[in-house]
């Protein structure tokens, strides 16, 4: 019966790892070095220095580059403005007038599409879906004035 090894786990990663390496495998973290949390409760312990607060000092030296809580910030109010004036305006006809062109687009590229499949794949005027094949024609005609439509449409939403 083998004695079983002992173990710790990596303060980094946690993961478990023999006692006596010094290099975690897992993470390439230091173990030679104690804990971070064990450092802190030996000062503690001690009655080591406490913690200043760096904070109040930086502050009274260098004063921060960033706009404090009590000044309001331009993009702030801007974007308040945007949402306001958004509010005011409904957008419904915004989105009807882009739902229909695009309806109308995609109907005609899908009739393109299927009619153009079955003028490719027909064998003798039939398709293996069982569509007539000498029909492909109805498919593209009704395709075309939807792509026309759909595509003027769509072009004037961009502007």
């Amino acid at each position: 019966m083998k004695p079983k090894k002992r173990q710790k786990l990596c303060y980094h990663c946690e993961g478990e790892i023999d006692l006596d390496v010094i290099v975690c495998p897992f993470c390439a973290a230091d173990l030679r070095e104690e804990k971070p949390e064990q450092i802190k409760s030996i000062y503690r312990s001690f009655g080591g220095v406490e913690r200043t607060d760096n904070h109040e000092t930086s502050q009274s030296l260098y004063p921060s580059p960033f706009p404090t809580k009590s000044e309001p910030v331009l993009e702030e109010v801007l974007e308040e403005e945007s949402v306001a004036h958004f509010e005011k305006n409904p957008s419904s006809d915004k989105l009807s007038s882009v739902i229909c062109p695009t309806i109308l687009f995609t109907l005609g590229i899908q009739l393109f599409v299927l009619g153009m499949f079955i003028l490719l794949f027909s064998h003798k005027g039939i398709v293996l879906l069982k569509w007539d094949g000498t029909l492909w024609f109805l498919y593209v005609l009704a395709a075309c004035p939807l792509l026309y439509f759909g595509y003027r449409a769509l072009s004037k939403i961009d502007r």
